[in-house]
C-alpha cells in the first residue's frame, strides 16, 4: 500500500489578511494529508493599516506589501497568480477566464471587495477608487505625477468622509507637503452627512476638523456625489465643484460572482456566514475579511476585524479536515482604531474611550503595524530552522548537495556531466556533434525531432505546461522551423485520483494551448505517477529542405552575434522561491519565459542568419561556445551588453544562482577574462541556465543593427548585440570583454 499522497485539496482564494495568516499557521505546522492552494491577484498583498501611511510619505511600497510567494512555499502551499470570475458550487470548482477551472473539497474565500461607485453616473472611468489597493497604488502614482507637471493649480476630490475618507485626504495633503507641491493643489473633502467622522465622538471629530483646517482642505458638507463629467462633480442639492481628480474612499461593494455563485449573500450580495466563518449555505465553503458578512455579530467592514478572523479561520479549516467540532467565534463589540492625521500622529477612536492624539499615538500604532508585518517577513528563516540533514558522500566521490535542487531549464545535468554521460553513444552511432534538434533524412523537405523537459518550474501546472511547450518548441525555432506535432510525457505525484487528475488536466491544458497556438498538434503521449510533477515533449518540425534550417555551425569569421531575448530565469526562479527575490521578480520572469521564439525565426531569416541556436540551460556562455566551436571560430563575448531580467543581477551580486550556476561556469576557465572580474553579477549572468531563453544568431556584422531593430519591432524589446565571432587564426582562445559605451 503506498503512503504519503495528499487526500484532500483544501483552495485558499484570495490573498488577504485572513488567508496570509492561514498560510503561517500551515508553515510553521503544516496540516497532514491536505494540499493546499493559494490563488490571488496579488503576490505582493497590501495591508491596508498602513496605507494612509504609505500615502503620506512614510512607509515604502515594500514596507507595507506582504509577499505571498515565500509564505506559500514555507507553507507547501501552489501560489497561483490568477483572479477567479466564478463559482461552480456543485461541482466545487473555481472557474478562471483563461486558465482550466480548479477543484477544491475544502474552500475559503478572502478575495476583499471591489469599487463601489453605486449609481455615480457620468465619467466613472476617471474616477481613482482606493479598492483594489493594488490597482489604486500605481493610479496615485500617476496622479502625483500629473500635478507635478501640471501648468495650474489641481482640484482633487476625495469623496467619502468616513475615517478612511479623512485619513487619505491628509495623508495626501502630507506627501504633496513633502513632494514640495502643497501649492499645486487644492484638496476637497465630500461629506455625505453634515460633517467628516459624523459618528465619531465629538472631541475626536474637533481634532480632525483642526487637522483638516490646517491642511487647507476644503470641506463640502452635505454633498452626495451623484454624477461626473467636465471635470466637475456634481451633487445631489445642485451644486457643482470643479475637480480634475476624483479619489474614491466610500463603502466597498461585493464582487459579481458571490451572488451568482448561490451562495447565501445578505442585501449588498457579502457571503453570510455564522459564528464558525461557514457559508450559511454550503459549509464546505468558509469566508473572512471584506467579503464576508457575520451574520450573528455585524461588524464593520475593516482591516482590524479582517486581521482578528484570521486565528478563527485558522481553527475551524484544521477542525473542519480532521472532522473535529468547530468553534464559535464572538468578535468585539467595540474596536480601536488609531487613526493618523497625515504626519507622524495619530487620534485613537474608540467608544467610551478619550480622543487621546499626538506623536506618541502615531509611534504605538506604528509599532504595532510593524509587528504584524514581521510576522510574514520573518517567517521563511523560522520554517527552516530544526536539526540540520546529514550529506552523504557520494559513491563516485564528492558530496551531494542536500539543497533545493532547481526545476525548469536549471535541472538539466551538467555539461561536463552530460557529455561524459552521452560522448559514447554518440561516437557509437556516428554523431558528429549535436544540433538543437535531428534532422531526418527525408525526400524534398527537412524533418526534425527533438525532446525536452523537465520537473515543473512553477506550483502552477497550467503555466509549467505552457511554459513546458514553448521551451520544447525551441529547439524546432532554432532550427529555423516549423513544428509539425509533439507528444508529452507526464508524471504527477501520487494523491487522490480527483488531485491527480486535475493536475494532469491543468499540466496538459497548458500545454495544448501553446501548441495550438503555433500549429503544432498534440499527438498523445504517456503519463505516470511520479516522486515529482515533471513533463516532457517531443517534438517533429520541417524545415523545407535540409538547405533552409538553421545550424550552429554555419557561423562565419566576423559575424555578429545577436540575442533576442533577455537573461536571468535560472537566478530569479531560484531567488524568489523562498524569498531571497520579491515574488514580483518572478512575475517578470514568467512574463519573459511565456514569449515564443517563433516569430524572431522570420526576422533573421531575413537578415542573413549564418547560425543559430537556442539559449537555455548552459547559458549564454555554453550555447556561444558551442555555436562557436561548431563554426571552427573563437568567441568574443561582451559582459553586460544582455538585457537583465529585473532582479537577476542583484540576487547573482549575492551569490545566488540556479543548481547548474556552477557547472556553466567552470566553462570560464576556457575563456580569457579581459577587464572583468570573476565574481561580476554581470559576467555570472552569462553562465545562468535559461528556460525558454532567446535565440542566439550569428549573422553578418552590415545587418545586424537593423535585425536588432526588426527583432524590436516584432516584440523582442531585449534584443542586443552580445558578441561576435572571430577567425581562430587571430585569437588563440575565447575571450570575454567588458561592454563597451
Amino acid at each position: 500500500m503506498r503512503q504519503g499522497g495528499s487526500e484532500l485539496e483544501l483552495l485558499l482564494l484570495g490573498g488577504g489578511h485572513a488567508h496570509v495568516q492561514v498560510l503561517r499557521s500551515f508553515a510553521m505546522r503544516p496540516l497532514q494529508g491536505v494540499r493546499v492552494t493559494v490563488v490571488s491577484r496579488d503576490v505582493h498583498t497590501p495591508y491596508s493599516g498602513m496605507l494612509p501611511g504609505h500615502v503620506a510619505g512614510l512607509y515604502g511600497a515594500d514596507d507595507i506589501h506582504i509577499d505571498i510567494g515565500p509564505l506559500a512555499h514555507a507553507a507547501g502551499a501552489r501560489l497561483i497568480h490568477d483572479e477567479m470570475i466564478d463559482l461552480d458550487l456543485s461541482q466545487r470548482r473555481a472557474i478562471f477566464s483563461e486558465r482550466p477551472a480548479l477543484r477544491y473539497d475544502l474552500l475559503s474565500l478572502d478575495t476583499g471587495s471591489t469599487p463601489a461607485l453605486g449609481d455615480l453616473e457620468g465619467d466613472r472611468d476617471r474616477i481613482i477608487p482606493v479598492k483594489p489597493i493594488s490597482a489604486f497604488l500605481p493610479k496615485l502614482t500617476k496622479l502625483l505625477e500629473r500635478v507635478a507637471t501640471a501648468t495650474r493649480t489641481l482640484d482633487v476630490g476625495i469623496v467619502g468622509a468616513g475615517a478612511g475618507g479623512v485619513e487619505l485626504c491628509l495623508a495626501l495633503a502630507e506627501r504633496l507637503r513633502l513632494e514640495g507641491l502643497a501649492d499645486r493643489a487644492r484638496l476637497h473633502l465630500f461629506c455625505g452627512g453634515d460633517c467628516p467622522l459624523e459618528h465619531a465622538r465629538p472631541g475626536a471629530r474637533r481634532r480632525f476638523e483642526r487637522a483638516l483646517w490646517r491642511r487647507a482642505v476644503e470641506v463640502h458638507r452635505s454633498a452626495r456625489v451623484r454624477r461626473y463629467e467636465a471635470r466637475r462633480l456634481l451633487c445631489e442639492d445642485g451644486r457643482a465643484v470643479p475637480v480634475d481628480e476624483v479619489l474614491w474612499v466610500t463603502q466597498a461593494e461585493a464582487p459579481a460572482w458571490a451572488r451568482r455563485s448561490g451562495l447565501a449573500v445578505d442585501e449588498q450580495g457579502f457571503v453570510e456566514v455564522g459564528p464558525t466563518l461557514q457559508s450559511l449555505s454550503h459549509p464546505e465553503v468558509f469566508a473572512a475579511g471584506d467579503l464576508a458578512t457575520l451574520t450573528h455579530a455585524p461588524r464593520p467592514r475593516s482591516g482590524v476585524y479582517a486581521v482578528r478572523a484570521g486565528p478563527v479561520l485558522v481553527r475551524n479549516l484544521r477542525a473542519w479536515v480532521r472532522d473535529r467540532p468547530l468553534r464559535a467565534w464572538q468578535p468585539q463589540t467595540r474596536a480601536l482604531y488609531l487613526v493618523t492625521t497625515g504626519a507622524r500622529e495619530a487620534v485613537v477612536l474608540r467608544e467610551g474611550v478619550p480622543a487621546f492624539a499626538g506623536a506618541w499615538v502615531w509611534r504605538v500604532k506604528d509599532a504595532i503595524d510593524r509587528r504584524f508585518m514581521r510576522r510574514f517577513a520573518e517567517l521563511p528563516a523560522m520554517a527552516r530552522e530544526g536539526p540540520e540533514s546529514e550529506v552523504a558522500p557520494a559513491r563516485g566521490g564528492g558530496r551531494l548537495d542536500a539543497g533545493m535542487r532547481c526545476s525548469g531549464c536549471g535541472s538539466k545535468l551538467g555539461t561536463e556531466t552530460l557529455l561524459a554521460g552521452l560522448g559514447a553513444i554518440g561516437a557509437a552511432a556516428g554523431v558528429a556533434g549535436f544540433e538543437d534538434a535531428a534532422a531526418l533524412p527525408v525526400d524534398d523537405a527537412a524533418l526534425l525531432q527533438t525532446i525536452d523537459g523537465f520537473p515543473l518550474p512553477l506550483p502552477d501546472p497550467w503555466l509549467s505546461g505552457r511554459i513546458a511547450a514553448i521551451h520544447a518548441l525551441g529547439d524546432v525555432h532554432a532550427m529555423g522551423a516549423q513544428a509539425l506535432g509533439a507528444q508529452a510525457f507526464a508524471a504527477v505525484p501520487f494523491m487522490a485520483p480527483a488531485m491527480m487528475a486535475d493536475d494532469l488536466a491543468q499540466l496538459m491544458a497548458g500545454v495544448a494551448l501553446e501548441l495550438q497556438r503555433h500549429g503544432c498538434a498534440l499527438l498523445g503521449g504517456h503519463s505516470c505517477e511520479g516522486a515529482e510533477a515533471m513533463i516532457a515533449l517531443a517534438v517533429t518540425g520541417r524545415a523545407g529542405d535540409d538547405a533552409g534550417a538553421f545550424r550552429k555551425g554555419g557561423g562565419r569569421a566576423g559575424d555578429v552575434l545577436v540575442l533576442c531575448k533577455a537573461l536571468g530565469t535560472g537566478v530569479v526562479m531560484a531567488a524568489t522561491t523562498d524569498g531571497r527575490l520579491p515574488t514580483r521578480d518572478r512575475g517578470a520572469a514568467v512574463s519573459h519565459m511565456l514569449q515564443s521564439n517563433e516569430a524572431a525565426v522570420a526576422v533573421l531569416r531575413a537578415h542573413g542568419v549564418h547560425a543559430c541556436t537556442d539559449v537555455t540551460g548552459f547559458g549564454l556562455l555554453g550555447h556561444a561556445l558551442e555555436m562557436a566551436e561548431a563554426s571552427g571560430c573563437s568567441l568574443e563575448l561582451q559582459v553586460g551588453a544582455a538585457v537583465a531580467l529585473p532582479g537577476a543581477l542583484a540576487a547573482l551580486g549575492a551569490g545566488e544562482g540556479s543548481s547548474l550556476q556552477d557547472d556553466n561556469e567552470a566553462l570560464l576557465d576556457r575563456c580569457l577574462l579581459r577587464g572583468v572580474a570573476r565574481d561580476a553579477p554581470a559576467l555570472r549572468l552569462l553562465a545562468d541556465p535559461q528556460t525558454c531563453g532567446g535565440l542566439l544568431a550569428a549573422l553578418p556584422e552590415d545587418r545586424a543593427e537593423h535585425c536588432v531593430s526588426a527583432l524590436e519591432d516584432a516584440g523582442y524589446a531585449a534584443a542586443r548585440v552580445v558578441g561576435r565571432l572571430r577567425a581562430r587564426e587571430e585569437q588563440t582562445s575565447h575571450e570575454i570583454i567588458a561592454h563597451g559605451p
